[in-house]
C-alpha cells in the first residue's frame, strides 16, 4: 500500500516524488504529492488526458513549464496551474538552473480509494522498471505486453497517453492488456511499491 511518505525517485528524470497525502487522508477523493525536480530535467509522465480528475499544481520553488491543450506555457513560485479533466497535458518541468518544487493536488469526482492505490502504484512501478531497465528513452515499457496492462490500468480510471487515440487504447486495454494479465503481467508490482 502506498501510504503518506511513500517516495518515488525517477532514474530517468532525477526527480523525488513524495507522497503527502493518500487515499486514507483524501478519503480516497485523490492524492497529494510534492515534487522535486532537478535543473533542466524533463517531464516525467508524458503528454496525455484525464477524463474525470482536476489536477492542480502549486509552483513551491522554482520556474515551471507545462502544457496545456498543446500550448507550452510557464509558472513561477507561488503561481497555480489548473488542469481540468477533459485538457490534454504535460505536469510542470524544470528548464530552470536551479531545482524546482511543486506541489500536485488530484482530486476525483467521487471517492475512489483503489484508483489513488493503482494510479500511484504505476508511478511507482514505471520508476521501478525504468532502474530495471525495462523502459524507453521516452518512459514507456520497451516491452508491448507490460504497456499494454499498464494502459489497462489507466484507462480504468479515465487516463490516456496522448500518443495514441483513445479508442485504440481502449481496443488494447481489452485485448492485449487481458492476455498480458493472464501472462502475469501487472501495472502494478508489490516489490515496487514496498510490499
Amino acid at each position: 500500500m502506498i501510504r503518506k511518505g511513500f517516495t518515488i525517485e525517477s532514474p530517468l528524470t532525477g526527480s523525488r516524488t513524495i507522497v503527502l497525502e493518500s487515499d486514507q487522508e483524501t478519503n480516497g477523493m485523490g492524492w497529494l504529492l510534492e515534487i522535486h525536480c532537478p535543473p533542466r530535467s524533463m517531464p516525467d509522465i508524458g503528454e496525455h488526458i484525464h477524463t474525470d480528475w482536476t489536477e492542480t499544481f502549486e509552483i513551491i520553488s522554482g520556474t515551471a513549464f507545462y502544457k496545456l491543450n498543446g500550448k507550452r506555457k510557464k509558472a513561477q513560485a507561488g503561481e497555480t496551474i489548473v488542469m481540468p479533466p477533459g485538457q490534454f497535458q504535460v505536469h510542470p518541468w524544470n528548464m530552470g538552473e536551479t531545482e524546482m518544487v511543486y506541489r500536485q493536488r488530484t482530486e476525483f469526482e467521487r471517492p475512489t480509494p483503489q484508483a489513488v492505490q493503482d494510479v500511484l502504484g504505476v508511478f511507482a512501478t514505471m520508476a521501478g522498471l525504468a532502474r530495471d531497465g525495462k523502459i524507453d528513452a521516452k518512459g514507456l515499457p520497451k516491452d508491448g505486453l507490460q504497456l499494454a496492462a499498464t494502459l489497462q490500468t489507466l484507462g480504468k480510471y479515465g487516463g490516456y497517453d496522448a500518443s495514441l487515440p483513445i479508442p485504440a487504447q481502449k481496443f488494447l486495454a481489452a485485448t492485449l492488456g487481458n492476455l498480458a494479465h493472464a501472462l502475469g503481467y501487472r501495472a502494478v508490482y508489490p516489490h515496487y511499491v514496498g510490499e
